[in-house]
């Protein structure tokens, strides 16, 4: 079964090992969740390998339904993803070689891979291949200034939690159920908490396609710090609204989910 070919710019971000790796499913229902996934690699043309490790919520979703958004970005903000298709699991061999050959598995006596997913892609996404610094603090000063927002009934965000979710040089990332059956992922660098339990994000050119969605929609976000902390809140996409001259999206968060040990993939909140 052959997919779609990776192109030139898509490939080399995978390839690098001390790279930010996201994977996106979405459950039967269409309840989407984002996980940092470090180990997808490339192994062809058109297909990568991604080993089961530390995925509670990520495996469950894949048993009930096999396709899945990857998005991946370097600490240059290069950035490249795609949808695929998970089309087997393997146990042996050279697949789960490659990524027992990744540097974090290799040196780690209880992190070693027995169990791989092989996924062929089926279309690459729209993204531009870079963000430049300047836009990336502009866009986040700028979704700041926009402002706080109301109290619409969302749980209280643990502080550690919206810590992270307010810094500066963090990866933020939001996934969600696209209208294809596949699920989506789109990068919101500039997001924040605006109120109790709510979260602010700017809408530029490389999550505009949120925009289309059918409000309200269900959402995740992922966030993941400079020092490998990371954390997922789960909840609704509201609606876009201009606050102080600037586009953004309109979270109410309902759930939230560490993804660091011990407490991997357990709700907290």
């Amino acid at each position: 079964m052959n997919g779609v070919k990776m192109p030139q710019y898509v490939r080399p971000v995978y390839d690098q090992e001390e790279v930010a790796k996201f994977l996106a499913t979405t459950s039967a229902e269409g309840d989407p969740n984002v996980a940092l996934i470090v180990s997808q690699v490339p192994v062809g043309l058109d297909r990568l390998v991604f080993g089961e490790f530390m995925m509670v919520k990520t495996r469950k979703n894949l048993d009930e339904n096999p396709r899945v958004a990857s998005l991946a970005v370097t600490e240059k903000l290069e950035m490249a993803g795609f949808k695929a298709e998970v089309v087997d699991w393997v146990q042996s061999g050279p697949y789960i070689d490659r990524i027992n050959n990744i540097e974090f598995f290799r040196y780690n006596a209880y992190a070693g891979i027995h169990n791989a997913a092989v996924m062929v892609v089926r279309d690459i996404l729209p993204l531009p291949t870079r963000v430049s610094y300047p836009a990336f603090v502009r866009d986040f000063v700028m979704v700041r200034a926009a402002g706080g927002c109301r109290d619409e009934g969302g749980v209280e965000i643990p502080g550690p939690v919206a810590d992270k979710l307010n810094g500066i040089m963090v990866v933020k990332v939001l996934a969600f159920q696209g209208e294809d059956g596949y699920p989506g992922i789109v990068p919101v660098f500039a997001a924040r908490t605006c109120a109790k339990g709510m979260v602010r994000f700017k809408v530029t050119g490389y999550n505009r396609s949120l925009e289309r969605l059918d409000l309200p929609a269900r959402v995740a976000i992922n966030v993941l710090t400079m020092d490998l902390l990371t954390y997922q809140v789960k909840g609704e996409l509201l609606r876009f609204e201009k606050a102080r001259g600037v586009l953004t999206g309109v979270v109410r968060v309902d759930e939230v989910y560490s993804s660091i040990p011990p407490l991997v993939g357990e709700r907290i909140v």
